[in-house]
């Protein structure tokens, strides 16, 4: 006889789960989006640096043979390579801290806008600081009587001599400098007495050396088509704000002065 055992139920064994691909789909778009965003920044990022350097050789080698020095190029906006697909750089900048243009030293920083990217074609805007020490201005302003222009706080002031009454009388003029296109116009203020005799009254010869203001035609020393907008003067250093529209970045542009009457 057989013996017989009792029968023992079995569980099923547990399904597997398996991962829901519904949940994962999105997260992998998102970084593959990513990665193609910092892909892309990184190839802007490259392009830019290159554009850069080249300008910068482009620039040296187009500078006319009377000026000298290194010159930085900084291509501003975004993205670097929408904008040379549309043919234009919103903003681009130069600096060009140690420049000497036929000897005379001088900083100069330049904001340009609207730059096509085919530099046959005229700029949009140029906005420029021109920054010159004392000896600059001695260099290229030129007063009657061969006096100096001293550059002072906020304002410049000159020596000259006149003769009164067989006496030859010393004075110093100062005044402010104003801008106006291509002249710079020096507008007397006050004079003082530096050499002569007090016992003169000489009041009303002084008084006439400061209604006349003089006038410097700075025109030869800029591309034609360039004017000056705004002078500020501090001791020692002026800085002159230059602005130009429609302007042809090329050798030629830069050559062509302008010419004073």
């Amino acid at each position: 006889m057989t013996a017989e055992y009792p029968t023992v139920p079995v569980a099923p064994a547990p399904a597997q789960s398996r991962p829901k691909r519904g949940r994962r789909w999105p997260w992998l778009v998102l970084g593959s989006l990513v990665l193609l965003a910092v892909l892309l920044v990184v190839a802007d990022i490259g392009a830019r640096a290159y554009a850069q350097g080249r300008a910068e050789s482009e620039i040296r080698s187009q500078l006319p043979t009377n000026l000298q020095g290194d010159v930085s190029v900084s291509i501003g906006g975004f993205s670097f390579l929408s904008q040379l697909l549309a043919g234009s750089f919103h903003e681009v900048q130069l600096d060009a801290p140690a420049l000497t243009v036929d000897g005379v030293p001088l900083a100069a920083h330049v904001t340009a806008t609207d730059v096509p990217t085919d530099l046959s074609k005229p700029v949009g805007d140029i906005q420029a600081t021109v920054t010159l020490d004392q000896s600059a201005v001695d260099s290229i302003v030129t007063l009657p009587g061969d006096a100096s222009l001293v550059l002072g706080d906020g304002a410049v002031s000159y020596d000259g001599q006149v003769t009164v009454l067989g006496l030859t009388i010393g004075y110093r003029i100062t005044g402010t400098v104003q801008a106006s296109g291509t002249d710079v116009v020096i507008q007397p203020q006050s004079a003082a007495l530096t050499q002569g005799s007090n016992l003169v009254d000489l009041s009303g010869v002084l008084g006439g050396l400061t209604k006349n203001p003089i006038t410097v035609c700075v025109a030869q020393y800029l591309p034609q088509g360039a004017t000056v907008q705004s002078i500020d003067v501090t001791s020692g250093q002026v800085s002159a704000s230059l602005a130009a529209q429609q302007f042809v970045l090329s050798e030629d542009s830069l050559r062509t002065l302008g010419t004073c009457p």
